[in-house]
């Protein structure tokens, strides 16, 4: 079966706050739904854009999903703690919620390692070798490269060719949220403690987690494996 892309809209940075703002209220998903469609208004003339915008803000707050709901409390706790640093919530809810996205922007984050820049032209057909060949991939490929552009987190050098943007410091607090972010979304069984200082998929960010903060938090598990040290998931 082919797998949902799920992201076919542009999605802008303000419009990701107000949907976290809405879900640190505590509203139920049809409340946050008729609030999210008031404040859309504004913005989308479109009924049937509005819907799929709207739908695509809510899915990391509302779905019933493992992955997203054992991130879900620390985002919010984050969100009251960092109003001003969002984007790195923003970015974990993300990665999670929306696998081709997540694929997407490892996909840019790998390119950048060896050049300088990348074109949208190799991302599609690096996104369209692993999702397929199917007009969704397209089309979502262009949305999300596009609100990429929009967030900021790249910026449109020429037509068709774009940079990263200047990474942004995460403290240990968010940096500890990507990397659990980043575990589950890739259901990795564990990662070195090396490989984490560089994670292609969380390229917008600069992280900082200690191996003794890595220690104490519980949801990671510490162990060895050929003289490396490794973290994996606590399946507790």
């Amino acid at each position: 079966m082919a797998r949902m892309v799920g992201f076919t809209r542009i999605i802008r940075l303000p419009w990701l706050n107000k949907t976290i703002e809405l879900a640190g209220e505590g509203l139920e998903p049809t409340q946050m739904r008729e609030e999210l469609e008031e404040y859309l208004k504004f913005e989308i003339s479109s009924d049937t854009n509005r819907r799929k915008t709207r739908e695509i803000l809510l899915l990391p707050w509302v779905a019933e999903d493992a992955a997203l709901e054992a991130l879900r409390p620390k985002a919010l706790e984050l969100a009251l703690s960092h109003p001003y640093e969002l984007l790195a919530v923003h970015w974990g809810m993300l990665v999670v919620a929306f696998p081709m996205f997540g694929d997407l922007v490892r996909l840019i984050g790998k390119m950048c390692e060896y050049q300088d820049e990348f074109t949208a032209a190799q991302l599609k057909l690096k996104i369209l070798d692993e999702w397929g060949e199917r007009s969704t991939v397209v089309k979502g490929s262009e949305k999300m490269l596009a609100s990429l552009n929009a967030i900021g987190v790249i910026q449109r050098v020429k037509q068709g060719r774009y940079v990263l943007a200047p990474r942004v410091d995460a403290d240990e607090e968010l940096s500890l949220f990507l990397l659990h972010a980043d575990m589950l979304a890739y259901q990795s069984g564990y990662r070195s403690y090396t490989e984490l200082q560089a994670l292609p998929e969380l390229f917008p960010f600069v992280l900082h987690a200690s191996k003794e903060r890595l220690v104490e938090d519980a949801r990671f598990s510490i162990g060895n494996f050929g003289r490396e040290f490794t973290v994996s998931l606590n399946q507790c």
